[in-house]
């Protein structure tokens, strides 16, 4: 089992780790419309809360993702369900808890075997198909590679991109390219080329860069369906791994000399042009005041690309753990003809309460589904809301709640001498650095009784982890967490 040091309380690399989380403190999706807004998600890949300089990136300028946060609201405050990428995406997809359907861990290589988003949840696209949209996904899926677990089958019209958890973004390396082989353990060893797919067949790409390539057919789409409804899920795959970067967009970044640094930034600012290229195309056609647009992470940027190449300032943790870093991830939605611009929404969010935003602003039909997320379209209309009080998490054994300003964290130890306890107060000190457990233990207890009602409320996890590590934190004791 590999270990890990922290050098200050959540400093330093966690690698391979897992987080999942829920909620069930949302009322039920309402009509809003009866002429219902276009709908774009997009979905970036491991990008960290501070990659992006309307969150205070000083290394990446994003002057395109700003432009949107600009034209409608930041959620300064918002979390996704899982820290790790299927269980984010399987939740934000179906506005649900991924508990409630099992799908608490990702599948690691068992998505073949029929492992995904199951038949018996209903997506997002399903609901807008119902409301006369034209549906989309464009770019990763990772929630199934079976025809009954792929895209097409759960309510998307067209698929274009790659079902599996990752691909390269090159075909092959070209002059004044770079690239780093894929760091993650059990990945291919060396270049990972690029391999997309058209529908269920392998997809006719010879040369280009994948952020680009996904970003012509996102507005291939928006242009030929731009005189009726549509919603489009642009999941970019950048910047999750392999570091990979073409020549032109390497060039703005010259001046970092750590090589990882300078791709990653270059990924990003790939990224940044394929959202200002969707929001061009929106304003040439005449479609942005009546589009409502949707940007979120699925989790926080992973540490195993090497400590300092992302940034989840100023939050503690990365990728794959409970903490700030791991799971408050950059979120934006605008809606120009309908919404305020420019506000920064500090109340506490949940990936899910976008999904029921979403799902309100199209009128969709959701009576009979229990849905975890809440409308946020009236606090955000009335620039006002202090957004939901209650966050949990589980990643079995472990698991994590917010409760209001408390932040309770549970872990395994190592040693299998029981589990070790974190309580911490964001608000006091949002990046983690103290633990209040030891002078509050009633806040723990109820804290603790709470999560157990709620843990209790939903199923065993359908499958178990695949891979499990280790880290040690500030204290000596030695934690294990899963994914």
């Amino acid at each position: 089992m590999p270990k890990f040091r922290v050098k200050s309380i959540w400093s330093a690399a966690f690698v391979l780790l897992s987080a999942a989380c829920a909620s069930h403190d949302g009322p039920t999706v309402r009509a809003q419309s009866a002429t219902p807004p276009n709908i774009i998600l997009i979905v970036a890949d491991d990008l960290g809360y501070g990659d992006i300089s309307v969150n205070g990136s000083r290394i990446i300028p994003t002057p395109n993702i700003d432009a949107l946060a600009a034209s409608g609201t930041n959620f300064t405050n918002g979390h996704v369900t899982a820290a790790v990428c299927a269980p984010s995406r399987a939740a934000l997809l179906t506005g649900r808890q991924q508990q409630r359907f099992g799908y608490e861990f990702n599948p690691r290589g068992r998505d073949r075997t029929g492992i995904g988003l199951p038949q018996s949840e209903r997506a997002l696209p399903s609901y807008l198909q119902a409301r006369g949209y034209r549906t989309a996904l464009i770019g990763k899926w990772h929630l199934g590679r079976t025809r009954e677990t792929h895209p097409l089958s759960h309510g998307f019209d067209e698929f274009f991109g790659f079902t599996a958890g990752g691909t390269g973004y090159l075909v092959e390396p070209g002059h004044g390219d770079d690239w780093i082989q894929n760091q993650v353990e059990g990945s291919r060893v060396g270049f990972q080329p690029m391999e997309l797919e058209r529908g269920y067949e392998p997809a006719s790409v010879t040369s280009g860069y994948q952020t680009d390539i996904l970003t012509d057919e996102a507005v291939s789409f928006i242009e030929r369906n731009r005189d009726q409804p549509f919603f489009l899920t642009l999941a970019y795959h950048a910047p999750h791994t392999p570091l990979q970067a073409n020549a032109h967009y390497l060039s703005r970044f010259a001046h970092i000399e750590d090589r990882a640094t300078r791709i990653y930034a270059a990924m990003v600012s790939a990224l940044d042009d394929g959202v200002g290229r969707v929001t061009e195309t929106l304003q040439r056609n005449r479609l942005s005041e009546n589009t409502l647009v949707v940007f979120l992470s699925d989790n926080g940027c992973a540490a195993y690309i090497g400590i300092g190449v992302c940034s989840n300032a100023p939050f503690a943790g990365y990728k794959g753990t409970y903490f700030e870093g791991g799971v408050r991830v950059p979120m934006i939605a605008a809606w120009p003809g309908a919404w305020p611009r420019g506000r920064n929404f500090e109340g506490l969010v949940l990936s899910v309460d976008l999904t029921a935003t979403m799902l309100a602003a199209a009128g969709a039909d959701t009576a009979g589904v229990v849905l975890d997320g809440v409308d946020l379209s009236p606090q955000i209309a009335n620039s006002s809301g202090a957004g939901r009080s209650r966050i949990y998490w589980r990643t079995s054994p472990n698991y994590a709640m917010i409760d209001g300003d408390w932040k309770l964290v549970v872990m395994k130890r190592s040693d299998g001498q029981g589990m070790v306890t974190l309580l911490f107060n964001l608000a006091q000190d949002p990046g983690e650095t103290r633990d209040f457990a030891s002078q509050n233990p009633e806040i723990v207890a109820r804290l603790s009784a709470e999560f157990a009602r709620w843990s209790q409320s939903v199923p065993t996890p359908a499958f178990e982890s695949q891979r499990e590590g280790a880290f040690d934190l500030p204290n000596g004791v030695r934690v294990n967490v899963y994914n």
